[in-house]
């Protein structure tokens, strides 16, 4: 059997590159790695910088805002992607250290871009003597933990650090994961003196058998991955700096080669359930016809996320057109957060959240606001802005709470809203809204009101972000009371 085992590994060596690796040892000084004995495999710096450009990475690929700003993603993340071949009595080890960041975790998907399974950083055991800092208070960084990816179906009885990446659900029906499961390492927020790896190096993946006792693909221990920047070799190109500066027409030409505008005049809140309800509502928005949520819920359709979503998140969207105002804008009520001023460990509303401005086919970002990133007013809400540069009003500025975004050079903006992690007691949280619920009966004044403007009703309006928000409230309600969908 390991004969055949190892045979099938050259196949695999495409995917996972056998380069280097070893045995991981913990770096229990609170996060000072480089320390360990360098005669020691494991994750030194001296080992990273022996595999320069990401060679041998077991890390394929990683988020990046030039190339690889893709499926949604958020400012404040990074995403590091392995393709894994799920080999027949095999398991894939991760071997890690606790970062020094707001947040981590590892997703697996199935081919429709779904997560099937996921751990987050409060949830991993660290390796004996060590601490998890996301889990404790006051907890020093950098200790060692070891996770895996079982390639079987998720048992009744989980075993602790693991995921299962073998099956998915097509309905009701649990089938089998093809030869390939796609593992995203996500870490959001470093420390402000720390890059995205939270100072601890990326986690050194080996495929191994399903009894741990024979290596059978060790990785190289990187610093980055060879794509898309050649382990960090290229440099930045700047590409969403200058798509952000695009401005476009206010009045959208009816010309316009393939644009098929999808924004309504209400710009809705809705929930981000999975690929259907999303292609719902944007045939609702585009037909302008509201689709009845029993009739989406009545087809046998995959829900379950989608677009490489996080399952630790849930996402409200509001999809704006310019065809109805060249100022969008949302307000909500602020949660609090993980590390904020005044709100002790584990007390806080959410791990994370976010607003952030994308564009719809290209599913990039243009820009975003971290929960700490953001300026909130004196009732307690936040509220983000989007227009061109242009067309900015005066008062939208941050001594007058208002967070402005870019619109970008699409005619339609997708502003989506990010809840993490949310605290049990926090019932107002997106991840408690059911399926076909209006979303402000669950998340009361936590919920996004949206609303159409124009640069001269903002303007007009004044300094109180209330006030802004009310008067372009108004505009758009006379938008609805004319008949324009």
């Amino acid at each position: 059997m390991r004969l055949a085992l190892m045979a099938m590994v050259g196949g695999a060596a495409l995917m996972l590159a056998a380069c280097g690796g070893g045995t991981s040892d913990g770096v229990t000084d609170g996060g000072d790695v480089g320390t360990v004995d360098p005669n020691t495999a494991g994750h030194t710096l001296q080992d990273r910088e022996a595999y320069p450009a990401g060679v041998g990475c077991g890390w394929e690929v990683a988020s990046n805002i030039d190339t690889m700003n893709i499926a949604f993603p958020d400012e404040s993340a990074k995403y590091w992607v392995a393709l894994v071949p799920m080999l027949p009595q095999t398991r894939l080890r991760i071997d890690g250290y606790f970062p020094d960041v707001r947040y981590f975790s590892y997703n697996v998907y199935d081919p429709i871009l779904r997560p099937t399974d996921a751990i987050a950083d409060a949830e991993i055991v660290p390796n004996a003597g060590g601490v998890n800092s996301a889990a404790e208070e006051n907890a020093a960084w950098g200790d060692a933990y070891t996770a895996y990816v079982e390639f079987s179906a998720v048992p009744e009885e989980r075993a602790a650090n693991t995921i299962y990446a073998g099956a998915f659900n097509v309905g009701p029906q649990s089938v089998p994961q093809p030869l390939l499961t796609a593992l995203f390492y996500r870490v959001y927020v470093p420390d402000e003196s720390k890059d995205f790896d939270g100072g601890v190096g990326l986690p050194l993946l080996t495929l191994e058998t399903a009894d741990g006792e024979l290596e059978l693909l060790p990785t190289a221990n990187c610093v980055e991955p060879l794509l898309p920047t050649l382990g960090g070799q290229l440099p930045p190109g700047g590409l969403n700096d200058v798509l952000e500066t695009i401005g476009f027409p206010d009045a959208v030409p009816s010309n316009l080669p393939f644009y098929v505008g999808v924004g309504d005049a209400a710009a809705e809140t809705k929930v981000f359930y999975g690929l259907p309800s999303t292609v719902f509502n944007l045939a609702s928005g585009f037909l302008g016809l509201p689709i009845p949520a029993e009739v989406e819920q009545s087809l046998p359709l995959p829900a379950g996320g989608g677009f490489l979503s996080n399952i630790h998140n849930a996402y409200t969207t509001n999809l704006f057109s310019r065809t109805y105002g060249n100022v969008a804008i949302i307000r909500a009520k602020a949660p609090s957060y993980r590390d904020a001023d005044g709100v002790a460990f584990g007390d806080e509303q959410l791990r994370f959240w976010s607003v952030c401005q994308n564009d719809l086919p290209t599913q990039r970002y243009v820009g975003c606001y971290a929960d700490h990133e953001m300026t909130i007013d004196s009732e307690g809400y936040f509220n983000v802005m989007v227009s061109d540069a242009e067309d900015r009003p005066v008062n939208a500025t941050v001594d007058n709470a208002v967070n402005w975004l870019a619109w970008g050079p699409y005619p339609d903006a997708l502003l989506i809203y990010r809840h993490m992690l949310p605290n049990p007691s926090f019932a107002q949280a997106i991840q408690n809204v059911p399926q076909g619920t209006p979303p402000a009966d669950v998340m009361g004044e936590y919920v996004s009101q949206a609303a159409y403007c124009t640069t001269e009703i903002v303007e007009a309006a004044g300094d109180n972000p209330a006030d802004i928000f009310a008067a372009c409230r108004a505009y758009s309600d006379r938008l609805s009371a004319w008949g324009i969908k």
